[in-house]
């Protein structure tokens, strides 16, 4: 398997991910990580959580993803009365550093 076709999984990955968070149903999401725990990466972890933890973890994926824009505001509420705190995102800055912090001279 050369570069382009890893690349091309990948990004049908994303697009089939996408459609299952639009779908957002906790059941639907869990059986797609678990079909595809290599390329879902950090959200294999929802595999070990209950529906209703793993729930909560869907609707944060939601509000990461940029292509699914459109529904962000719903996630938000939908986050928010289930008491969970979303901090809001600055698009294009990190909210974790990462390295050494640089010295000043």
């Amino acid at each position: 398997m050369d570069e382009r076709e890893v690349e091309q999984g990948y990004a049908n990955f994303h697009r089939r991910l996408n459609r299952v968070l639009r779908q957002k149903d906790v059941r639907q999401f869990k059986a797609f990580v678990a079909a595809h725990p290599a390329q879902a990466g950090k959200l294999s972890h929802c595999l070990g959580l209950s529906d209703e933890l793993a729930e909560i973890e869907m609707y944060k994926a939601i509000l990461l993803r940029s292509p699914l824009k459109d529904i962000h505001e719903e996630a938000t509420q939908w986050l928010k009365q289930k008491g969970v705190i979303v901090a809001r995102r600055i698009p294009g800055k990190r909210s974790v550093r990462r390295g050494r912090k640089r010295r000043k001279r």
